[in-house]
């Protein structure tokens, strides 16, 4: 069966070097759509969607952004988040046309500590993509469910 040549070239942006020192795919030998359908079949086993977690990244993001790389409260005090920026900007590797600012946050919640990127939220909104195994900015579905709930609830 011949590959679609679009994913040929998503495949190495994911590599290490294109976007990202390290990639996005670490050390995992699934196939991307294995990636993407095992990370999505969790979150539906935790009753929480995509647009859900995107929404939450998206409001802590912009709650830590609001702090100027000085911690926060967010989720009413149910967390904490604080960012550090990084100089330029990061287009999704994707190739959809989607860009964003380069920074890392930091949140905390409960047993929850986690790092996420402002192109995390767009990564899974838009491709239910959390990267791979073994990647530097990996998020766990259930690491991201337990952030939800510790904010939500």
């Amino acid at each position: 069966m011949k590959r679609n040549p679009a994913l040929a070239s998503v495949l190495q942006r994911l590599a290490p070097g294109r976007l990202s020192r390290s990639g996005f795919l670490g050390q995992d030998e699934r196939s991307l759509e294995e990636i993407v359908a095992a990370d999505l079949a969790d979150l539906d086993a935790a009753g929480v969607g995509v647009a859900q977690i995107a929404d939450l990244l998206d409001e802590l993001h912009q709650r830590a952004d609001e702090g100027m790389e000085a911690p926060q409260d967010a989720c009413g005090g149910r967390a904490t988040v604080e960012i550090i920026e990084a100089m330029g900007r990061i287009p999704c590797p994707f190739a959809c046309g989607f860009r964003t600012h380069k920074a890392v946050v930091h949140a905390r919640a409960g047993t929850v500590d986690i790092l996420f990127t402002p192109l995390h939220a767009h990564l899974i909104r838009e491709h239910g993509f959390f990267q791979g195994r073994g990647s530097d900015f990996r998020l766990e579905p259930r690491d991201l469910v337990a952030l939800y709930v510790a904010c939500k609830s």
